[in-house]
């Protein structure tokens, strides 16, 4: 770490960045970057909230990561992430890697169709990385790191057990043709996104010891929950699914949950999770009374046939999503006694007020 950062506390460390620019050649290491996080975590006037990584002093190192970037020919977007920064590669003729190894860089995200350039990636501390385009071919060529984050959606590699030499944190694997998740017998695994591939119920035995916080399950071919009973879920996207009860979920701390098109028909197992977002439609869910006083701040329920609306007033709701048509003067009066920040309905402006949307009803 360089020596003139030891002495300094959180807020004289923010002011000597203040009025100073760092060129190219100046850069911050990797380690001053996570000495000013730390610092600014544990700072007094951060206790009662979290770091705020819009911080000037963050910000002039992004911003001078993405000048250099594009000075050497790389289009990219940077982000913050702890302990350095990400970069979003968008071009696949971009130059030699090499040209910014002394770049604070932990994750890169290859964003462009093709084959992803990595024989170079050996010279960065990476952590995590994103094929959102690129589709890698073997997960052997990642051998020679140690990830944290791995997102490889939609690639046709099948050696998943190459995997195994990964401390994942988080994964997703969507769209791909995983059916096993043995290879992550060994991994902290908290985040585990798999969409679309060949995921059943028989996968997660071999998990039922892992501390999961966040599981995408949307049209995987999964019928119950019982393997899940016991991770401590925040995050669930059930949609899509063949999941028919929501028992195993009553002592779960979740907080999201996506389960259009299921065929969930009570919501009782969710009085006592602390939900926050909630989306339902396509289920056949026709009652909201177990969701009374639910902590719930976001709710879906477009299409939904469900005629007792009086529930809704006993949950801090900023944003409600319902079909626009049929409502009656109950409904419509209970409607307008939620204080929503937005009120609207499927293909609607997403931040319409209540006043915008009772204003299309009547005009309907």
């Amino acid at each position: 770490m360089h020596p003139k950062w030891h002495h300094l506390g959180a807020n004289e460390f923010i002011q000597s960045y203040n009025g100073k620019t760092i060129d190219s050649d100046k850069i911050a290491s990797f380690q001053e970057i996570r000495y000013a996080e730390i610092m600014l975590e544990s700072s007094s006037i951060n206790q009662k909230r979290k770091r705020q990584p819009n911080h000037p002093a963050f910000d002039e190192i992004r911003n001078s990561c993405t000048k250099e970037l594009q000075l050497k020919g790389f289009e990219t977007e940077v982000y913050l992430l702890p302990g350095g920064v990400g970069v979003k590669l968008l071009n696949s003729n971009h130059p030699s890697l090499v040209q910014i190894a002394h770049l604070p860089i932990i994750e890169f995200d290859f964003d462009y169709p093709g084959n992803p350039s990595i024989e170079h990636l050996a010279f960065f501390r990476l952590q995590g990385i994103r094929f959102s385009q690129s589709k890698l071919q073997s997960f052997a060529e990642l051998d020679q790191f140690s990830l944290k984050k791995l997102h490889s959606d939609g690639s046709q590699a099948m050696d998943f057990d190459s995997l195994s030499n990964h401390q994942l944190v988080e994964l997703s694997l969507c769209k791909t043709h995983v059916a096993e998740l043995n290879f992550l017998n060994y991994a902290p695994i908290k985040s585990l996104f798999l969409s679309n591939s060949r995921i059943t119920d028989s996968s997660f035995n071999s998990l039922k010891e892992k501390d999961l916080e966040k599981l995408d399950l949307f049209r995987c071919k999964i019928t119950e929950l019982s393997s899940f009973s016991d991770f401590p879920l925040e995050e669930l996207n059930i949609s899509g699914t063949e999941i028919k009860c929501l028992s195993p979920l009553e002592s779960t701390p979740l907080r999201k949950l996506e389960m259009r098109a299921t065929k969930v028909d009570n919501l009782s197992p969710l009085s006592n999770c602390p939900l926050e977002v909630l989306h339902l439609p396509g289920s056949p869910v026709t009652s909201l009374s177990p969701l009374s006083y639910c902590p719930i701040k976001e709710l879906n329920i477009a299409g939904l046939e469900i005629n007792d609306f009086s529930p809704l007033l006993s949950m801090p709701l900023n944003k409600l999503i319902i079909s626009n048509g049929k409502l009656n003067d109950d409904q419509i009066s209970i409607l307008k006694k939620l204080n929503l920040h937005s009120l609207t309905f499927p293909g609607g402006p997403d931040d319409q007020t209540a006043e915008d949307f009772f204003e299309n009803i009547q005009n309907n």
